[in-house]
């Protein structure tokens, strides 16, 4: 049996537009505008369900940015002594 209600989580994606994340399950779009995506998610969630009469409503729930309170990092890194000094070769590499 299939749920009557698929919640999907909206983040803004990095390139540009929407993505939505299906909770609980493994559908996943994303588009330009949220009209787009509300389409692209119902599309989603019929080729996810296939012939399942009726399909599941999807919900779209926008994520909230995980926020950090200032200071609560603390004793989590130090800054080194001369903040102008090159970074190592092999973490400077990863920018490459």
């Amino acid at each position: 049996m299939a749920d009557s209600e698929i919640i999907f989580s909206v983040h803004h994606s990095p390139e540009s537009g929407y993505e939505a994340r299906a909770l609980g399950h493994d559908i996943f779009t994303q588009a330009e505008t949220i009209e787009e995506l509300k389409k692209n998610v119902k599309d989603a969630v019929a080729g996810h369900f296939g012939d399942t009469s009726p399909l599941p409503v999807a919900r779209l729930v926008e994520a909230k940015p995980k926020w950090r309170t200032l200071g609560s990092a603390k004793g989590e890194f130090t800054v080194p002594d001369d903040f102008n000094d090159p970074l190592p070769k092999d973490i400077e590499d990863l920018f490459w």
